[in-house]
């Protein structure tokens, strides 16, 4: 008899579709009904479904064993059954289920009844678990350190290589049996990985505190202990444990893991060090009693020492703050010395040339007369060239003409003119000399104008910096400032002479030096577009022997000693560059002196 999907769907309808396992029929081939549930497990619609091959939800191999094992049961030689397989979705994903199959007359045909249950994701916790377990052995087999795993069921499931060289057990006598306490106790006893699987250890904990068993201060949950095992080993053996629960994914525990390490070898040094701790315990209550002797006689050395000592560190604390006296008088010696050098070679100078120069002006001077009065005594015999006679005429003109007397007469007065000049100009730079050295007035402070040292100290420096420079003056008017004169004009020379040897050798650079009040304090700037300074280095220009110049070109100590006289003076030095634009030096003074407290005016 013939039954229409139509006709078995309505007969089976109502009880399929409300099961949530997928469920179909068959009579060896075509599918004559699907319920909901098989729709949704394999991706195809009812009228997908509806007709189609039963067998071409399988993989190949697969679907020859279903289909043989099918036709059997359709012939009745089998009884209905439950396995499982693997079926191929309409997006050609491979999913596991569970099919039971039986038969079942409907309207007097035998037919086929299939139930499908979606065990896919069982499957793959399933080989997850394989494959962890699998790489938890390599992992536990491959560990150094002796190891052996227990389950739920207090069964060893691993007992490592490394254990059986220490222990001397066979893992093949050991996995799958409950016989761990075989390899440390006579009788049958819990080991600490049997204890955290019961959770007993806790009790155990309580009772006998952490002298031997102790909770691990890395893994919640683990215990580390020691203990002798006298039947081991040809003397016993000290072992160390450690043991930790396994936890599945809901963190029940299902088994424990246990290491152990043989520390023999340092209970032995241990008991070793003890002995020789009880000998030399011994030797010290000896040597004590010899040191409490020693103790009295010590104790007033130490008091005599302390009382040395303190006197030694009053007489280091005098001389220390004497050391820093001494370098702070010692710097201003130096500069002091240096300042009277240059002073008195700047006055011997200025003397030697002020003598000659003085009689060879008053001599030009006198000659200039003298010239005079004798251009007039040519002017009268001129008057009376007439009268001479005509041979003595000729004669004359001949000698003017071969002296080219007129050019003489003219240039002899310009001559004088400009050695007269020249001997002024000489003069002006030996009284220049004497104001920058201030000999005569040494370390006294004066009132005095920076602009004249300013200007005195740029004609001394000028061999130093025409040739490299031009000098701009931006002058405003200040007060008289009361200051060393010739420590400045020694500050203002190294100023002027470092912008000079700033300038590139290829171009002519200037030097513009400024001057201005501010407030109570008056401030003079000296700037130059030369090389500038890197920024790196700025901040070590004042330090003593740093220069930027190159070997055997500068000391270092310029502006440091330049630094040094600007602090005497209570002021402040500064400085700013741009390297390929220029660096400017800044000077602020106050326009009082104010002696320092106790100083004598």
């Amino acid at each position: 008899m013939n039954l229409s999907p139509y006709s078995i769907s309505g007969t089976l309808f109502p009880l399929a579709e409300s099961l949530s396992s997928g469920i179909l029929l068959h009579r060896g081939d075509s599918i004559l009904f699907a319920n909901k549930a098989m729709s949704r497990l394999t991706g195809f619609t009812a009228e997908e479904l509806s007709g189609k091959p039963f067998w071409a939800f399988f993989p190949t191999p697969v679907c020859n064993t279903i289909r043989d094992r099918g036709r059997n049961r359709l012939k009745g030689e089998h009884p209905a059954a439950r396995y499982e397989t693997v079926i191929i979705t309409k997006s050609g994903e491979e999913r596991w289920v569970e099919l039971a199959v039986s038969q079942e007359d409907i309207k007097g045909e035998r037919a086929v009844v299939c139930s499908f249950i979606d065990i896919t994701e069982r499957k793959r916790a399933e080989a997850a678990q394989k494959q962890t377990q699998q790489l938890l052995t390599q992992i536990i087999d491959g560990d150094p350190v002796p190891t052996f795993v227990i389950n739920a069921k207090h069964v060893i499931t691993h007992w490592n290589q490394a254990c059986e060289q220490v222990i001397g057990m066979s893992a093949a006598d050991l996995i799958g049996t409950t016989k761990q306490w075989s390899a440390f106790y006579n009788t049958e006893r819990p080991i600490m990985a049997d204890l955290i699987v019961s959770g007993e250890i806790e009790n155990l904990l309580r009772l006998y505190g952490d002298k031997k068993l102790r909770r691990s201060p890395v893994i919640d949950g683990a215990y580390e202990a020691e203990d002798f095992f006298p039947q081991m080993g040809e003397h016993g053996r000290w072992l160390y444990f450690t043991a930790a629960p396994l936890r599945n994914a809901l963190g029940e525990v299902i088994g424990a893991i246990e290491t152990l390490q043989d520390i023999t070898e340092r209970k032995n040094a241990e008991t070793e060090l003890l002995r020789m701790q009880a000998d030399l315990e011994a030797t010290v209550a000896i040597r004590t009693e010899q040191l409490l002797q020693a103790k009295t006689t010590l104790e007033q050395d130490i008091a005599r020492r302390e009382t040395a000592e303190n006197e030694l560190l009053t007489r280091y604390a005098e001389l220390t703050e004497l050391n820093c006296l001494l370098q702070e008088a010692q710097q201003q010696l130096v500069q002091s010395e240096k300042m009277a050098s240059i002073g008195q070679l700047a006055a011997g100078v200025a003397h030697e040339i002020n003598n000659p120069i003085g009689y060879v002006n008053s001599n030009i001077r006198s000659l200039k007369g003298y010239v005079g009065q004798i251009l007039e005594l040519l002017d009268t015999y001129e008057a009376r060239e007439a009268a001479l006679p005509a041979e003595d005429l000729t004669a004359i003109k001949a000698a003017k003409k071969a002296a080219d007397f007129e050019f003489l007469r003219e240039d002899i007065g310009q001559l004088l003119s400009e050695s007269e000049e020249g001997t002024e100009r000489v003069r002006k730079i030996v009284q220049d000399l004497r104001d920058f050295s201030r000999a005569e007035t040494t370390q006294n402070w004066q009132a005095v104008d920076l602009r004249h040292g300013l200007d005195s100290t740029l004609n001394i420096a000028s061999n130093e910096v025409k040739y490299k420079a031009d000098v701009v003056r931006e002058y405003t008017d200040i007060p008289m400032v009361e200051c060393l004169p010739s420590q400045l004009n020694q500050v203002f020379m190294n100023l002027f002479v470092n912008a000079a040897q700033a300038m590139p050798d290829n171009r002519r650079g200037t030097i513009t030096v400024r001057t201005g009040l501010a407030g109570e304090e008056v401030w003079i700037e000296v700037a130059d577009n030369g090389a500038g300074i890197p920024a790196a280095i700025l901040d070590k220009v004042f330090d003593p022997f740093f220069t930027t110049k190159p070997v055997g070109k500068g000391t270092g100590l310029g502006l440091s000693l330049s630094y040094g006289i600007i602090q005497k003076h209570n002021g402040r030095i500064s400085v700013s560059s741009t390297p390929g634009v220029g660096t400017t030096f800044r000077i602020t003074l106050p326009i009082h002196h104010q002696a320092p407290v106790g100083a004598t005016p």
